[in-house]
């Protein structure tokens, strides 16, 4: 037997060596190891079989404890040290001890603390593992040292306070060394030192059941640490399978009791499984788990912490990716956690556990466990064993787990049926059988919390699919029918014994202080969690102290866990500024300032704290009334209430106002005679409103069931009834027409005719002759607890500080006097002592006024003298003072602290005594010592290695020490010139171990030192610095060690800023997060670098900018200055030669070429020969625009109608009177409408919110699959003469409003639900109807058609605006994954179509699809020149040889159409007219406010002022146009779209005042009589970007001459248009400026000619018709052609299904969409081996550096060349915001249509796009294109494109070209197509290594899932996908829900996706401000200048 130990404690030892859960050097000193729990009989050293001889362990100690053991205990000790040596078999009990009985009743007070953040009563095991990720005195990450002995001092505290139970949240069981929370254990035998040995946790615990106390530990159950990686997936998140994955230990780190196997067994026994909806699961789940492999584990792959997942999948999953699961439904494994379970009830004494992640858990084996855990307290005398639960989910799936489990349909009758129910009663009403009670209750109730933060008024989506109601009354009811909450053990009630534990805050959540009125808030919620609900009152540690630093660091997961004892480190780090993202404008407040707070670093068990005063007071009031305790009856009387309707929360409302509700026993049931105040009742009012209200009522009034109109009380008329809070206010009722028959009253009941309510505020009113006040308490201590005092005298002298005691009551000054007791710790162990002649008690005429509802305010104060006060701490104790009439007393002990030192004392001083020029001395022989300045401390230790080691914790005596100097084991460069202390100081009474001194030897004109100079140097001003000089963004970590010995840098001191509150940060090594310092902005000018700066005190930081740009460019000019001057030079001229104003007299004309059109055809096709492409047989024959003629067509339509799918954002639906319009596709959509009754339309719309659709003929829903979700679309048809409109109807759709109905962005995880949402619909739709046409208007429904390959469909493209192009990023391996999950596309297609460089570009995929399938035709731009324009701009148009033109025309000119254009002859200046525009032009000037004046030359602009729409321009420019000609007016009109109109909208206000009579502004949209048009001279349009321009067309038709751009559709009205080959300020303000003054230069003869040629003008909607005829006809055709040449060539793609496609969804209409009744699945690649062997792997080359890139030192620079200037990444993988207001080469918009943000405006490069080298491969098309034409008479269609497009960079194509040469020495054979099968991958070749990538049974399917497409090796678990927060999501009872933003993304925000660059907005209106400042110095000078609009917002953005 005893060899078999010593192999296993061998074995367990390596085990933990190995983790580094211990330290080799603990090793070394004890052979044998440390005691562990083992087998008294059979022992099985794997763990594989049940143990048959017994079912608890034995311990077993046959060795002695070695002396080195005096402050290193092993890891566990199963007895005291006293019984070390003594070798006896016990039977895994407590020798000699009694076991504490169970309570008979669990509903009084619990308290939940994390241990490590309490108390540290023992700092020996603070750093017990040895590691240096432990104890850290400057982080709030590590541990803060709290323990076992650290709760045991700390019980008076909690008792005083009407605390009984104690929740001790994280397991006890040895963890990683830095898992403070200690939720995942490595041994289920071994006890975490950290916490105490087994002696010290005896002791404790035995100390609260002393007190009448109990405990409740936390059980995992069955999840523990991530030791187990699956094969395929060590370093990535695995997929879910129900075939499961083999596994593989990750390191040699092992599990000892259990382990996994990888045989596969193809039948299982698989445990019962339920769904949310409270149903077992169905075939479709259980005809999915068949076999199973034998193994102690779940290895069916991870699901994440968050999301909306199926709960069965849950129970079966790796937890989040980091704990490994246990198959606790096999029943060997069961039954090994049941036994270690039972043994830590029996070696601990404990009286209840809380299973964490309960419904994790399969319910019938936690059902079993319980039972066996009830059996086994039952042993030891534990009849009432408490076993609440984790249940996050809603209350309807939290019912199948309380009790014996309740589904729907057994839910009992009636109330009374279900409080009558007993564990024994009949099957129906329960799953399981009797005593298979899973759990008693929900701890920390999450439905009752959910409901909490909606009352308390946050706002966001805040509730769980199938949970309770939200109002208390009926909640509670639900809970009462739906949960099964009868006790089922012995010594308990035996019935109906509700034990839900409730609480406001618990460590998972934020804390209520910490936001706008958080502190009365949460005191409202306390009211109802302690006593409004039915059960146990939960409070975490720190709500009685009013704790509300915030301490996470991830913006969707907040929490507080501030340390309980004094601790500087949350001060240091206390200014929250993250940006949460759980709750919608989280209203965070207080947070923000606690670094400023010095009462954050005290010690916080002040037993005088306000709101501990009013929590204990209602403790006291639940003692007091039983109802309040145990009343199982509640009952709404009255509320005034109303609903409001917040911004995040979407349809869900919020109910505000006041509430009345009784609560009482349940008079069948129950009868509390001869308890305290017996049966009295408790009427409760309340009000949830932020505002102080008076509310009124009518008592005679009984109109309403609600009693809304009268505020009727439980109470008889006439009863006086008392408030139980503070002010104790009294009230006597009237009489009301009620009579509700309470405790079998016959009386009316009582009213009140109004009641005043405060904010937040709450009353409990019982009868004045049974009110009982609160017990007398302590209200204040003066100067303060752990108040730290200044000494005014020397050290070692003595002095007096006065104190006071403050109470609520009188009590007795002489028993105060006589008991006060004062413990000190002071360096001559004096105490103080009271001056008795100083003692004075006074009792208060009037009370302080109080800051908290119910607050208890001081009536008495006792004041004295304390004498002979040494320096040191004090602390000050009272034990149960009584009242000074001796009727009551405090019952409780409290005790006070204080400090007093000198100003270099860090016990009293922490903060500002870290360090210590007199700390360090050498003596003459030579030794070093410390001379001590800690009076107070207890213990200290001391390094003399800058932390490497410790000492031994050395008792404190004070004077001088002499030091032992430790080795060193570093590099000569890591070490520290001269000698260096840090002393650590522990004192018992404060609890706290985090006092630390520094100092150094002979460095007194040297400035402090605590920090290591690795790199960063310390400058005398006592600052560390360093220059940072590289590409910015950049980001850098602060290493305080640098390089190993070993060549790798260190990794135990290693800073960053996770939080952004410029602090150094320190996490513990298994953090997911990045510790960098993020440098995101560039040096002002005129600065070259950063200076960083570190005070090593604080840990403060700073960046200063350094450097001077100036003498770099004095030497730049001096080396390029005649270079420069010459291109100055050269520019210039071309520049007067080039940008000049052009001056259209005529308006359209025909072009006359110089060369004849039969010489440029000959040309042509000469170059096509050489050029070695085949000619196409496609002619143009009419109109120059790639189509083919209309005549050619007629014949092979037969006569038949077309079908034209359509689907815009933009419509009319005219005879409902919708119309959704916001620019000119909303104008050509309406024209459509009107104009193609030759077509039938199928017209795809998504409704938008605020608009009601009638309901005409409903259609089956459409299913669409987003990120591996299925969701549903409502459909509806409506037939308008020949369309027939599909409205899809759905919350993603109606977030989008009638005035903004394309989503904000176009990068985002939001914007791609939606995009991805609407195409596959379109999809969906093409496959109900018969269509013969996909028009495509802009990026919006471009990726549609890949959702049928291989199916096609013919397709044009229209391009109302190629800047937006719909943007997301491709840049890592993560980023591609997410996209192709959200949109439903596989990695292949998404690749090959839709891939730009690294963006997802939706406009893209429209030019492959018509690249690939239509020979590059069918894209049109929608003027002449538009189509030119972008294909010449856009790099992703380059793949097509050009694209063509279709002109939008004139709405209004529908007329007939003679093909030709005005005649000269026949225009002629209407006399009468002109002669008229004088009148016009004054009743514009008049309507304006303007002067009559009747030569002015006025100028007009109407439009949305946007960037777009250049109003910007028009406000820099016309300060010096005004000043420069006194005749010129101004009129500008129009609603403000972004920050360019707002600010110029300021500018023009500013105009108005500075030009009296001459300047006219309006910012908001507005009708506007003709006369404004006809009455102006000229119409500006100085637009950046207009496509077609109709505005031109509108204005020059009523009179008004153009001035503006010549950009897109504008110039070919008459008029002065400047041509735009800049988009700098600069240049556009100078041709503006040109355009003006030719205008103004004209004559009057001029300008009369050219109005009569605008009138002539005509872009007829009849040519328009005709020419979009012949667009689509030639597509058509094209596509056949390319169709049946590819037919056995075409991708295998599944195409995407829809299963409800007809019968009643279909519309009453020829042309029933057809039924779909295949649905094909698709295979899945390996994503990187994807993308290393695609075509375009140039673009994606950043990518197979990634894992290398993330390995570099900070501030390197990786990447490729192509993004060298995009800057460092701020984040490993991602690539940091660049400034966003910039001019560049344009990739497209970021921003939507209607929502352009000042940062995301044409010119914005987008992420990681790059534009490409055209000169070789698109050289010989460039002659094609014409400035005005865009072409020749002639288009021949090429069939030279390959299947693919190439990004290349420089070197790439040069490695291109040379292999080009070398082909043609020796010939290659052709490149292989790619065939059918592509996407269909069974082997795919990588740089020489074939992999196999055939998908196993299970993959997914398009139509059913998003591709799950397995992450490569190198992949980051950071990157992992986290959908949201199942606690706060929504779901329908299917399984499939409608689609919205919050089904999908909840409260979740670590997608890639959502990690966007913010627009500027200046929402806080500061540069606006400024702005309005600056224009008070505006003129025609200033307004181009330093006032120009552009200029400042860039400048202030970059801010």
């Amino acid at each position: 037997m005893p060899y078999l130990v010593s192999f296993l404690l061998g074995q367990r030892l390596n085990h933990l060596l190995s983790m580094g859960i211990i330290s080799r050097e603990l090793v070394e000193v004890w052979i044998p190891p440390p005691l562990v729990l083992v087998s008294g009989h059979t022992v099985n050293p794997y763990g594989h079989r049940p143990l048959r001889q017994t079912s608890l362990l034995t311990c077993r100690n046959p060795w002695p404890v070695p002396a080195q053991l005096t402050h290193h205990p092993g890891i566990l000790q199963p007895y005291g040290e006293q019984e070390m040596g003594e070798s006896a078999d016990q039977a895994g009990q407590w020798p000699d001890h009694t076991y504490n009985p169970s309570p008979k009743n669990w509903r009084f007070p619990f308290y939940t603390l994390f241990l490590d953040r309490f108390v540290n009563g023992d700092p020996s095991n603070d750093d017990a593992n040895g590691t240096a990720f432990e104890h850290d005195h400057m982080a709030n990450q590590l541990r803060h040292g709290g323990d076992v002995a650290g709760l045991a001092d700390s019980l008076d505290y909690l008792q005083g306070m009407g605390i009984k139970g104690i929740y001790i949240a994280g397991s006890a069981l040895i963890n990683l060394p830095w898992a403070f929370d200690s939720y995942s254990p490595v041994d289920f035998t071994l006890l975490d030192h950290h916490f105490g040995t087994i002696a010290a946790w005896r002791s404790a615990i035995t100390a609260l059941h002393d007190r009448g106390m109990y405990v409740v530990m936390d059980n995992t159950m069955a999840t523990m640490s991530n030791l187990i990686g699956f094969q395929g997936y060590m370093n990535a998140s695995t997929p879910f399978r129900t075939t499961e994955h083999k596994v593989q230990w990750k390191t040699d780190r092992q599990y000892m009791d259990f382990h996994f196997g990888n045989t596969y067994n193809k039948t299982c026994k698989y445990p019962r499984l339920w769904n949310e909806t409270g149903f077992p699961v169905g075939p479709d789940v259980t005809g999915q788990l068949k076999g199973c492999y034998d193994s102690d584990f779940d290895q069916y792959g991870d699901i994440e912490a968050f999301g909306v997942y199926p709960d069965w999948q849950r129970q079966l999953a790796k937890f989040a990716s980091v704990q490994d699961r246990l198959r606790e439904w096999v029943p060997s494994v069961l039954e090994r956690i049941q036994r270690h379970s039972c043994i830590m009830i029996a070696m601990l004494d404990i009286d209840g556990f809380r299973f964490d992640k309960a419904t994790q858990v399969t319910v019938d084996a936690q059902g079993s466990f319980g039972d066996y855990m009830r059996e086994c307290a039952g042993e030891l005398g534990k009849d009432n064993f408490f076993m609440p639960g984790e249940i996050t989910g809603g209350n309807t799936y939290g019912s199948i787990y309380l009790g014996r489990g309740r589904q729907p349909d057994m839910v009992p009758d009636t109330m009374e049926e279900a409080f009558a129910l007993t564990n024994e009663s009949d099957d129906k009403y329960f799953i399981r059988e009797p005593g298979h009670n899973a759990l008693d209750a929900a701890a920390f109730h999450y439905t009752v919390y959910r409901a909490l933060t909606r009352f308390l008024g946050m706002d966001g989506s805040l509730s769980a699919g199938f949970d309770a109601p939200s109002g208390w009354v009926d909640g509670w009811n639900t809970m009462v029918m739906t949960n099964d909450l009868a006790n089922p053990n012995p010594g308990g009630p035996q019935g109906f014994d509700p034990r839900h534990m409730y609480g406001v805050t618990n460590q998972d959540v934020f804390r209520w202080p910490a936001i706008k009125n958080g502190t009365q808030k949460m005191l409202l919620g306390l009211f109802i969690t302690t006593l409004h609900m039915p059960g146990i009152p939960k409070l975490l540690w720190g709500e009685e102290q009013d704790f509300y630093v915030l301490d996470n660091t991830a913006g969707n997961y907040v929490f507080g866990r501030q340390a309980m004892s004094s601790a500087t480190a949350w001060q240091l780090h206390g200014c929250y500024s993250l940006n949460t993202t759980t709750y919608f404008n989280f209203p965070v407040d207080s947070a923000t300032r606690g670094c400023h707070d010095d009462s954050v670093s005290l010690d916080h068990r002040d037993p005088s704290n306000p709101i501990r005063n009013i929590i204990k007071a209602m403790y006291q009031m639940r003692e007091n009334f039983p109802v309040l305790n145990d009343g199982w009856f509640l009952q709404s009387l009255s509320n005034q209430t109303g609903l409001l309707q917040m911004p995040g929360s979407g349809d869900v409302r919020t109910e505000i106002g006041m509430w009345s509700t009784l609560r009482s026993r349940y008079t069948e049931s129950q009868d509390f005679s001869g308890q305290k105040q017996g049966n009295q009742s408790v009427w409760l009012v309340y009000s949830n409103r932020n505002e102080s209200v008076n509310y009124q009522f009518d008592c005679l009034n009984n109109a309403t069931g609600t009693d809304v109109t009268a505020l009727i009380a439980p109470f008889d008329e006439g009863t006086t009834v008392k408030n139980l809070f503070y002010p104790f206010d009294e009230v006597k009722l009237i009489s009301s027409v009620k009579k509700l028959g309470i405790e079998g009253s016959t009386k009316f009941n009582g009213c009140l005719k109004s009641l005043t309510l405060d904010a937040w505020q709450f009353k409990a009113y019982v009868p004045k002759d049974r009110f009982v006040g609160p017990r007398p308490m302590v209200t204040k201590f003066v100067p303060g607890h752990d108040t730290r005092i200044t000494s005014k005298v020397a050290p070692g002298k003595k002095e007096t500080v006065p104190v006071e005691l403050h109470y609520s009551q009188e009590m007795d000054c002489d028993m105060i006097t006589k008991t006060l007791k004062v413990n000190s710790t002071t360096e001559d162990r004096s105490v103080p002592t009271v001056d008795k002649d100083s003692v004075k008690c006074q009792k208060l005429t009037t009370s302080e006024p109080t800051p908290f509802v119910g607050g208890i305010p001081t009536q008495w104060t006792w004041t004295a003298n304390l004498v002979n006060v040494a320096n040191g701490v004090h602390r000050i104790s009272l034990s149960d003072v009584t009242t000074s009439d001796g009727d009551s007393s405090t019952e409780s002990v409290d005790h006070f602290i204080f400090r007093i030192g000198q100003p270099d004392n860090p016990m009293v001083f922490p903060r500002n005594s870290n360090y210590s020029e007199t700390l360090l001395n050498k003596a003459a022989s030579g030794e070093m010592f410390v001379s001590h300045k800690a009076a107070g401390a207890d213990l200290f230790r001391y390094s003399t290695n800058w932390g490497s080691s410790y000492s031994d914790w050395l008792p404190y005596i004070g004077g001088n020490t002499t030091l032992k100097k430790q080795p060193w084991s570093g590099t000569k460069h890591q070490e520290w010139p001269g000698e260096h202390v840090i002393v650590q100081y522990w004192n018992r009474m404060t609890g706290s171990s985090n006092h630390i001194q520094h100092g150094d030897l002979d460095r007194q004109d040297l400035p402090p030192r605590r920090c290591i100079d690795n790199e960063v140097r310390l400058h005398k001003d006592g600052l560390w610095k360093y220059h940072f000089m590289t590409e910015w963004p950049a980001f850098a970590q602060l290493n305080v060690w640098g390089m190993n010995p070993d060549g790798q840098p260190d990794q135990t001191g290693v800073y960053g800023d996770v939080d952004g509150d410029s602090i150094l940060d320190r996490l513990p090594p298994s953090s997911l997060a990045s510790v960098v310092l993020n440098i995101t902005v560039d040096p002002p000018s005129p600065h070259l670098a950063w200076e960083f700066t570190l005070d090593d005190g604080s840990f403060r930081f700073n960046f200063t900018p350094v450097g001077s740009r100036w003498r770099q460019m004095a030497l730049y000019f001096l080396l390029w200055f005649i270079p420069v001057i010459t291109g100055a030079a050269g520019v210039w001229a071309f520049m007067k030669s080039f940008y000049q104003v052009k001056f259209n007299q005529t308006g359209i004309s025909d072009k006359k070429a110089l060369i004849p059109l039969a010489v440029r055809r000959k040309f042509n096709r000469i170059n096509m020969k050489e050029t070695g492409h085949s000619h196409n047989p496609l002619k143009i024959f009419r109109n120059r625009s790639m189509m083919q003629s209309k005549s050619a067509l007629v014949s092979s339509a037969g006569g038949a109608r077309r079908t034209v799918l359509i689907a815009t954002m933009e419509y009319d639906i005219e005879d409902w009177g919708i119309k959704i319009k916001i620019g000119g596709l909303g104008v050509m959509a309406q024209l459509m409408g009107k104009n193609l009754g030759h077509q039938d339309l199928i017209w795809v719309v998504p409704c938008v919110g605020g608009v009601d659709y009638p309901v005409d003929q409903k259609a089956d829903d459409m299913h669409v699959t987003i990120l591996g979700n299925r969701y549903d679309i409502k459909v509806q048809y409506h037939v308008l003469r020949n369309i027939t409109y599909v409205l899809l109807d759905a919350p993603v759709f109606r977030h989008q409003t009638k005035t903004e109905p394309y989503p904000p962005r176009m990068d985002d995880l939001e914007s791609a639900i939606y995009y991805s949402a609407f195409n596959q619909c379109i999809a969906l739709a093409i496959k109900r109807f018969p269509v013969d046409m996909y028009h495509i208007n802009d990026y919006h429904g471009c990726v549609a058609p890949l959702h049928l390959l291989p199916d096609t469909v013919p397709v044009c493209l229209s391009l109302h605006n190629a800047e937006f192009q719909g943007l997301w990023p491709m840049r890592t391996i993560k980023e591609v994954e997410e996209v192709c999950k959200v949109y439903n596309l596989p990695v292949e297609v998404v690749a090959r179509y839709v891939q730009f460089g690294e963006v997802f570009n939706l406009l893209h995929s429209g030019a492959s699809y018509l690249r690939l399938h239509q020979q590059g035709f069918g894209a049109v731009g929608v003027s002449n020149k538009y189509g030119v324009r972008s294909h010449a701009r856009y790099p992703i148009f380059w793949g097509l040889k050009k694209i063509g033109k279709l002109p939008n025309p004139d709405p209004s000119d529908t007329g007939e159409w003679d093909k030709q254009l005005p005649k000269e002859e026949d225009i002629h200046v209407d006399a009468d007219f002109e002669a008229g525009r004088g009148e016009l032009r004054r009743q514009a000037q008049e309507w304006a406010g303007l002067d009559k004046n009747p030569k002015a030359d006025l100028f007009v602009f109407v439009g949305r002022w946007s960037t777009q729409k250049g109003i910007d321009l028009i406000a820099d420019i016309f300060p010096s146009v005004l000043e420069e000609y006194p005749d010129v007016q101004l009129i500008c009109i129009g609603p403000v779209i972004d920050l360019y109109g707002k600010f110029a909208a300021l500018k023009l206000d500013r105009m108005m005042k500075l030009y009296p009579g001459r300047v006219y502004s309006k910012p908001e949209f507005t009708a506007l009589p003709p006369y404004i048009f006809s009455g102006a001279e000229f119409a500006l349009i100085p637009s950046r970007d207009e496509p077609f321009g109709l505005v031109a067309v509108e204005f020059g038709r009523k009179g008004a001459l153009g001035v503006g751009a010549r950009v897109g559709g504008l110039g070919q009205m008459p008029g002065w248009w400047y041509t735009v080959e800049s988009t700098t300020t600069t240049h556009l303000l100078h041709q503006f400026k040109m355009a003006i003054e030719g205008a103004l230069a004209s004559k009057t003869e001029t300008r009369a000619m050219m109005r009569a040629r605008s009138a002539k003008q005509r872009f007829p909607v009849a040519q328009w018709v005709e020419d979009l005829e012949i667009l689509q006809s030639t597509a058509i055709k094209i596509h056949q052609k390319e169709a049946g040449r590819s037919s056995h060539t075409r991708q295998s793609t599944p195409a995407l299904t829809d299963f409800n496609t007809a019968g009643l969804g279909s519309p009453s209409r020829p042309g029933t969409p057809p039924l779909i009744a295949d649905s094909r699945s698709n295979s899945n690649t390996n994503l990187a081996a994807h993308f290393g062997s695609h075509s375009r792997a140039s673009s994606f080359g950043n990518l197979n550096n990634l894992s290398n890139w993330t390995k570099s030192r900070p501030g390197s620079r990786t990447g490729s060349a192509a993004s060298s200037r995009a800057g460092s990444p701020t984040r490993a993988g991602e690539i940091p915001p660049v400034p966003k207001i910039t001019r560049t080469l344009s990739l497209g918009m970021k921003a939507g249509p209607g929502h352009l943000p000042t940062g995301e405006r044409r010119g914005r490069k987008a992420r990681g796009g790059q534009p490409r080298d055209r000169s070789s491969q698109h050289s010989m098309w460039i002659g094609d294109i014409n400035e005005e034409d865009g072409g020749d008479g002639e288009y021949n269609i090429p069939s030279y494109y390959a299947d693919d497009e190439y990004t290349l960079s420089e070197d790439k194509a040069k490695e291109m070209q040379h292999r080009h040469r070398m082909s043609q020495r020796h010939p290659l054979p052709p490149l292989e197509p790619l065939n059918q099968d592509f996407l269909i991958p069974s082997k795919v070749t990588r740089f020489g290594a074939t992999r196999d990538l055939t998908p196993t049974i299970g993959s997914p399917t398009l139509a059913g899932s998003s591709p799950s497409t397995p992450l490569s090796p190198n992949h980051d678990a950071n990157d992992a996908l986290l959908p949201p927060n199942a606690a706060f999501s929504r779901r329908s009872a299917s399984g499939v829900s409608m689609l919205s933003i919050d089904m999908v993304v909840g409260d979740k925000k670590d997608f890639k996706l959502q990690k966007v660059d913010p627009f500027f907005t200046d929402s806080n209106g500061e540069y606006y401000k400024v702005f309005d400042e600056k224009l008070k110095d505006l003129d025609g000078k200033t307004s181009e200048g330093p006032l120009c609009i552009e200029d400042y917002l860039v400048k202030s953005e970059r801010k």
